[in-house]
């Protein structure tokens, strides 16, 4: 997939890579500037996420019983599931 700068230096998303992503209108997504190619990826809303997690946690409540992540934090979760620790999240600029 290919996309055009404009002159003021706005690229559209593929409609294509947006459905597979789930991108939509008004999400945010943030450049790496230290990354060696081009690099982006959605800001999460920290207290969408909680609370979404808070959600699972309680519905699956019973299944939790006893297992480590019973008691967990949502990044400590995450983190297991991705095999270590993740970055910390990153000032937005301006903000």
């Amino acid at each position: 997939m290919t996309a055009t700068i404009t002159a003021k230096g706005q690229i559209t998303i593929p409609l294509r890579l947006r459905q597979r992503l789930h991108l939509n209108v008004g999400d945010q997504i943030e450049f790496d500037e230290t990354a060696p190619v081009l690099t982006a990826r959605r800001v999460v809303n920290r207290n969408e996420w909680e609370k979404a997690f808070g959600e699972w946690k309680n519905a699956a409540g019973k299944s939790l019983k006893g297992h480590p992540w019973e008691k967990q934090p949502s990044s400590a979760i995450v983190d297991d599931l991705r095999g270590g620790k993740a970055e910390p999240q990153r000032k937005q600029r301006g903000k």
